[in-house]
């Protein structure tokens, strides 16, 4: 998987697959079933049916299917836990897509649905109908003019649609002329129970009187306006609107009288206005009369007003929330000349503006003031009494300004302070008991000190701020802090302190020991030249980064933080360290491990051996980083790991993490598909290298085994073929041999005769008769009486029913046999060639006779037996074309004959031998 979809991930919705595939079917049974979200890409070009219902738990749906061409009926059946499902066809233009009408049956529970890039007027107008659960619905990019069109495609079971979304679809205007054809019309009930609408994205030129009179009690709606359609609103129909948001270009032909706004605002009872991007003539006094008293909330943006009254809001003191947010304003001066006119205004925000000074008594009209917002201005000085009145001020936004100079006269007023944010100013000096009054301060941020070099907190809150969650200090080069005997706070909070080098006078002052959450960013971060992290004993969470430069860490003792749950090391180096694999002894109450950069070279099974309880591992490293076989056997806990990036060398010693992630059950891992590996300096994909290098390698021996496998079956069935018999007869030859060798007693009956080396040897029988046993009557019927009680001289047959020895191997009693015989006669029939029992014997003989040329080999056919049937027996037929056999006469007169010649050539050899 080269390329990973971009996804959202939903808390509590896990685990979670992202999948870049070619064809549904095949890649997605890798799947598990317990998968709740599921976010794919590919190139597949059509969605067929129950594509995904072998998912049944799946929740979350994210389908990226920019080449997708067809979505079959029942696509989507089989998914009955289903509550979100997006389907992104293009991000950028509006596609003709193949949707069948029955696309999404069986989604019955589907809650949230997004389409992007669908053009709807190919799509048959009921393929909304199976969604009867749906909540939200948003479209984007469908390439309809009319917004009525979107309105034909909700079906009148869409009960419980709350929020409609179409944004930029084109759409530029809104009439009631019905749907295409005549065979539907708009659903009244469901439009009727709509609180959300958001056409954002669209430049609607005309509105049609009663185009939206069924929606009648509105939340909130989003418009994007183009030409003079701002009266169109409220002749449209539409009612209670809670939120109206306005956008539109800024262009002086089309600016609005604001008038014109409050007419629409008074007519439709908003109680919010938002206005993003547009253009009004003037706001004065008498132009925000004209709103009444409903509208409590004026929200402007990035927008331009020719002719502003600072004093416009005496028309209107009941406003409660005011923005007027990269406006350019250059000052603020809404109490001047009010003559005393208190604003019941509890929310202010000039974000992003021009303003460079804060006079005293600006805000002296806004006595219910709670939250001011003056961040992302050039506010260079702050004049006495400038926050003067504002006794109910709770959060105070002074960040990304010019301000170098905080004195005790600057907050005095401020008694109910909970949130002060001065953080991205260069402060310069911070006077003694600057903050001595605000005893309920809760968050602090102060920065940058770019020339206070010792930071007494002791003296600037003479008391430590009882109520304190979060103190942030950014002290830029570096800055000593001294604690001396400050008082420690009631409860806990989160310390954030960001230098070249923050050193500490007082190691162990009560209000460390408060710190829960330390985040930290310096080079050096010491006290009386010690790391200072251990002097925060009840740490739960830490992160420290060393900066750009890889703060070297000396005596580093995380080890001893035993409550921690949360650590993240960044940009450390512990190339020099020495102690490197126990730096995380102890952290048994470890949860969350997050090393970004910091230079280990390994991590093994004993650096991690006290992690019991450690669910999430999260790894970035820009150097080669080893993980060792066995890393994560003793991380029981362990649910997710995450490989941001990790360049892995190309080696098959690195196969276990493959094997390991894809065997694991419990153990989430994340990016696997995007890491790295250093081959040949070459930077490559992990996956498809390893794929290549280690699995070929298996491939590759599992073929070479299967293939011996083979020829040594091969090799067996054509020994056992060919080589069986002579093999064996060899084996007792050999056995034979050995017994004779060694002492084994013969008993010879018969006569001696003498054998090759002067050696004598005893004969027990003139022949060996080999026969098969369906010949055996006409053996003892007429063979033996014929030869051993007849004629001169008689002789002396070894018949195997008659002579072999009771008890002994059959291969020992025939080559025991044949040995001891002066001649071996084979009485060869049809039946005599199927026995492997009477081959045996040929066989033996035959090797007899090459051992012993004096043994003779004697052929007798007692039938008839073609040259072409014996073909198909090698070894007779050769011995047939270079031996004299002798053929079993059928007239009785040649029989004597027969038997004559028969008893010379066994007796010949005695002959010969006397």
């Amino acid at each position: 998987m080269p390329e990973t979809p971009y996804c959202s991930h939903y808390l509590g919705l896990g685990p979670y697959a992202d999948c870049n595939i070619t064809d549904l079917r095949t890649d997605l049974s890798e799947v598990g079933l317990q998968i709740r979200s599921l976010c794919i890409s590919g190139d597949f070009s059509s969605i067929s049916a129950d594509a995904f219902s072998h998912l049944p738990s799946l929740e979350v749906l994210q389908i990226d299917a920019k080449r997708l061409e067809r979505v079959q009926s029942g696509a989507f059946s089989g998914l009955p836990n289903l509550k979100y499902l997006l389907v992104l066809f293009s991000d950028s233009i509006c596609r003709s897509i193949t949707v069948e009408s029955l696309a999404f049956a069986g989604l019955t529970n589907l809650e949230k649905l997004e389409l992007s890039g669908l053009k709807l007027v190919n799509v048959s107008t009921s393929v909304f109908d199976p969604l009867v659960s749906v909540i939200s619905l948003q479209i984007t990019r469908t390439c309809t003019q009319d917004l009525g069109d979107i309105f034909c495609y909700l079906p009148n079971g869409m009960s419980h649609l709350k929020n409609l979304s179409v944004t930029s679809s084109g759409i530029e205007k809104i009439e009631n002329k019905g749907c295409p054809g005549g065979s539907k019309t708009w659903p009244v009930t469901v439009l009727s129970g709509i609180q959300n609408i958001y056409l954002i994205g669209n430049s609607i030129e005309i509105i049609q009187a009663n185009s939206l009179v069924m929606l009648q009690n509105l939340s909130s709606l989003a418009l994007e306006l183009k030409g003079k359609s701002l009266g169109s609103i409220w002749q449209s129909g539409v009612g209670k609107v809670n939120e109206l948001s306005l956008t539109g270009s800024v262009l002086k032909k089309y600016s609005t009288n604001f008038r014109d706004l409050c007419c629409l605002v008074t007519s439709l009872h908003v109680k919010s206005l938002s206005l993003v991007f547009t253009s009004t003539d003037r706001l004065a006094p008498e132009d925000l009369k004209e709103c009444g008293t409903t509208l409590t909330k004026l929200f402007i943006s990035r927008s331009e007003v020719n002719h502003l009254d600072f004093s416009f809001w005496t028309g209107n003191t009941g406003m409660q929330a005011l923005q007027m947010a990269y406006m350019m304003l250059t000052e603020a001066p809404f109490c001047v000349a009010t003559n005393g006119t208190v604003w019941s205004l509890t929310l202010l925000d000039l974000t992003g503006n021009s303003i460079s000074e804060v006079g005293g008594d600006q805000f002296a009209c806004m006595p219910f003031l709670e939250q001011l917002s003056l961040s992302y201005n050039t506010i260079k000085t702050l004049q006495l009494n400038a926050f003067r009145g504002l006794h109910r001020l709770k959060v105070l936004k002074l960040d990304s300004n010019k301000i170098s100079q905080l004195t005790v006269k600057n907050f005095r007023s401020l008694m109910a302070l909970e949130v002060l944010l001065i953080n991205n100013n260069i402060i310069e000096t911070i006077e003694d008991g600057t903050f001595q009054d605000q005893r309920e301060l809760r968050e602090l941020s102060l920065g940058r000190l770019e020339y206070i070099y010792e930071l007494h907190l002791n003296r600037i809150f003479y008391v430590f701020p009882p109520k304190i969650q979060r103190l942030s200090v950014d002290a830029h080069y570096g800055t000593t802090f001294n604690l001396e005997q400050t008082s420690q706070p009631e409860g806990t909070f989160v310390l954030e302190l960001n230098g070249d080098r923050l050193d500490f006078e007082d190691c162990n002052n009560p209000v460390l020991k408060a710190v829960r959450e330390l985040k930290v960013i310096c080079k050096l971060f010491i006290c009386k030249y010690n790391f200072m992290a251990p002097y925060f004993p009840n740490l739960e969470s830490f992160e420290i980064s060393g900066g750009a430069e890889q703060a070297p860490l000396s005596n580093v003792k995380i080890s001893t933080l035993h409550h921690l749950k949360r650590l993240k090391l960044i940009n450390l180096s512990f190339w020099n360290y020495t102690e490197t694999g126990s730096v995380f002894w102890n952290l048994t109450k470890l949860q969350t491990l997050v090393l970004v950069n910091c230079h280990l070279s390994f991590l093994t099974e004993s650096m991690f051996k006290d992690l019991m309880s450690l669910q999430l591992l999260r790894l970035y490293s820009n150097s080669p980083l080893v993980l060792i076989d066995g890393v994560f056997e003793v991380l029981p806990a362990l649910t997710a790991f995450v490989l941001d990036r990790v360049d892995f060398q190309c080696s098959c010693g690195n196969g276990w993490i493959l094997d390991w992630a894809e065997s694991t059950e419990k153990v989430q891992v994340i990016f696997l598909q995007k890491q790295k590996c250093v081959w040949h300096y070459e930077i490559l994909n992990f996956l498809e290298t390893m794929e290549k290098l280690c699995q070929t390698d298996v491939q590759y021996i599992c073929y070479v085994a299967t293939a011996g496998c083979i020829c040594v079956l091969l090799s067996a069935a054509v020994g056992y073929r060919f080589v069986r018999w002579p093999s064996v007869v060899l084996f007792f030859r050999l056995r034979g041999w050995v017994a004779r060798r060694f002492g084994r007693q013969w008993h010879r009956r018969r006569r001696r005769v003498e054998v090759a080396y002067g050696e004598i040897e005893e004969m027990q029988y003139d022949a060996f008769v080999s026969f098969c046993s369906r010949d055996e009557a006409w053996v003892l019927g007429e063979m033996a009486p014929r030869l051993e009680e007849q004629g001169n001289p008689r002789l002396r047959l070894c018949l195997h029913n008659r002579d072999f020895e009771v008890g002994k191997h059959i291969m020992d009693n025939i080559t025991e046999s044949i040995y001891s015989s002066q001649c071996t006669i084979c009485l060869i029939s049809r039946r005599y060639l199927r026995s492997d029992w009477c081959s045996l014997e040929m066989r033996v003989a035959t090797h007899r006779q090459l051992e012993n040329q004096k043994h003779r080999l004697i052929l007798i056919f007692l039938e008839h037996i073609s040259p072409f049937e014996l073909s198909a027996f090698h070894r007779l037929a050769k011995l047939v074309r270079s031996r004299t056999y002798l053929d079993w006469p059928e007239d009785e007169g040649d029989r004597v004959h027969f038997w004559d010649r028969l008893r010379r050539n066994i007796a010949e050899e005695d002959t010969e031998a006397s």
